[in-house]
């Protein structure tokens, strides 16, 4: 699965491309506005993801408290604080991260943005197989709300999950916005916004 979504995302055209990303941009701008949220954890994109880009600097308009992930170890990643004058490197995986930076505990987190290789309608999500935001996610405060993001061709109809596994909260496409709607009962709600 892993495989084929990896290649479906690199053969977007880089115009398509765009406009993907400032539509599922769009539809996390408005999934955020209906939150009260100061501090929020956000991934730094490849460029084969959802760039984020653009919700950083909305979030930094916002004078929201931003962190970004930081890989310290080959199991374990931390959240460090964005600051536009930081320096960056790109670590082993190709990922920009802060070269020095205050960590930013898990459990301060209102919300966690996180990328997907692929995901269902049951909010489940498939990464990059390293583990890293699940991990991370399990730390995080259970009033966190855990947000995925990603291209709506990504999504498959079931993934088959693990004791380790974290469900999200909601799933934000270029199509739609994927909530939980009434977690006792396990109906879903599809907020089309095309």
């Amino acid at each position: 699965m892993r495989k084929i979504i990896g290649i479906r995302r690199k053969l977007v055209e880089p115009r398509k491309k765009l406009y993907l990303d400032i539509l599922a941009y769009r539809n996390l701008k408005k999934f955020l506005s209906t939150l009260e949220f100061q501090t929020v954890f956000t991934y730094m994109s490849l460029p084969y993801e959802v760039d984020t880009k653009r919700i950083i600097e909305y979030l930094i308009k916002k004078n929201k408290k931003l962190c970004i992930p930081k890989v310290v170890n080959n199991v374990e990643m931390v959240a460090c604080e964005y600051k536009r004058e930081e320096k960056f490197h790109r670590n082993k995986l190709g990922i920009l991260e802060p070269s020095s930076a205050q960590q930013v505990p898990p459990s301060q987190i209102d919300v966690c943005i996180v990328p997907i290789v692929a995901f269902d309608k049951d909010l489940n999500r498939v990464g990059f197989g390293k583990g890293y935001y699940d991990r991370f996610l399990k730390d995080v405060s259970p009033y966190c709300i855990k947000v995925g993001v990603a291209y709506h061709f990504q999504k498959v109809k079931r993934i088959k999950t693990e004791e380790h596994d974290v469900k999200l909260d909601v799933i934000v496409t270029d199509r739609l916005i994927l909530l939980q709607k009434n977690e006792y009962r396990g109906e879903y709600d599809e907020k089309n916004t095309t």
